[in-house]
């Protein structure tokens, strides 16, 4: 009897204890106002940002949440004009399904070779390592739907209020800082990753 006590014991601390794993300002920040009529899971990242590359490079977030809709946005903090070009070009590459295609090949572009400088060396990036044309790219570029979407994309970015990437917000209201759960959660980082945002998906 004592023991099976024990283990009924020992299957409610573990529980309550992963229920309270996670604590506001120290694995996520609750945002002051919440935002509304926005995805459900927006990922933030600049081509332009140092760790947005790094921490890209460790980690795959669309392998990491498979069965989670990211909703992902290059924002325009950094990289003046070429920035701008640079959210188009992405959006682009999401419509045809190509974003871990081309991801590591524009990032290392920008950051280590230095290579890319306007439109037509990012169409070179996706037509080697995306098997998009140009003209396929340009049909995208010319398209009111692309038009559309940048205007939406652009929107969610400006009513998150954000000054930092990488970033993750969830519900419109909470915020995961990329920089502070991979210090925080040096082992086992991607079970632990996962289970942050289910917890806080399941918030609300």
């Amino acid at each position: 009897m004592k023991k099976i006590l024990i283990i009924i014991c020992s299957i409610f601390l573990s529980c309550n204890t992963s229920a309270y794993e996670f604590h506001n300002q120290k694995d996520y920040i609750i945002k002051h106002k919440s935002i509304h009529n926005v995805p459900k899971v927006m990922d933030f990242f600049s081509f332009f940002c140092p760790y947005c590359y790094e921490f890209k490079k460790i980690h795959n977030t669309k392998s990491l949440i498979k069965n989670i809709n990211v909703q992902t946005y290059h924002v325009n903090f950094f990289g003046g004009e070429l920035s701008h070009i640079l959210t188009k070009s992405w959006i682009i590459a999401e419509q045809i399904g190509i974003e871990e295609k081309i991801v590591l090949p524009i990032f290392k572009a920008i950051q280590e070779t230095h290579t890319i400088n306007n439109i037509d060396s990012i169409k070179k990036i996706f037509k080697k390592d995306g098997g998009v044309s140009e003209k396929k790219f340009n049909n995208f570029w010319n398209s009111l739907t692309l038009k559309i979407l940048v205007q939406k994309k652009n929107k969610d970015v400006e009513k998150s209020n954000l000054d930092h990437v990488p970033t993750m917000l969830i519900h419109g209201k909470y915020i995961i800082d990329y920089a502070k759960i991979e210090n925080a959660f040096k082992e086992n980082f991607s079970q632990k990753y996962i289970e942050l945002i289910q917890f806080l998906i399941k918030k609300k």
